[in-house]
């Protein structure tokens, strides 16, 4: 569950958002998988030209749906919401995967 607290400049109030996953641990497990995923090129990272290093990326792609609540402290909106997620991991030379970025592809 994600809790942030943003304040609107030309509402002079807070705005509190929450998102409720339905199912965290399947979404949890889906993207320790991506991560901890092994090398099975095994090729070596190579130098270019320009002394850029080479990174492998790998990607997955998730359907999520749960709720999201929107309160300003005297109302709640409660949303259902349902879409598809990627999530992408970078590999550089000698290190492990890291999630580089997730997004909702609706």
């Amino acid at each position: 569950m994600e809790f942030e607290k943003i304040k609107l400049s030309n509402m002079k109030q807070t705005l509190h958002i929450e998102a409720d996953f339905d199912k965290p641990e399947l979404l949890k497990s889906m993207v320790e998988k991506l991560v901890m995923r092994r090398n099975e090129s095994n090729k070596p990272f190579t130098v270019s030209p320009l002394h850029h290093i080479a990174m492998e990326t790998s990607s997955t792609e998730a359907y999520v749906c749960g709720s999201v609540s929107l309160n300003d402290d005297e109302n709640v909106i409660k949303m259902p919401f349902d879409s598809s997620f990627i999530f992408t991991c970078i590999k550089g030379a000698n290190k492990l995967y890291e999630v580089a970025w997730s997004m909702s592809l609706s």
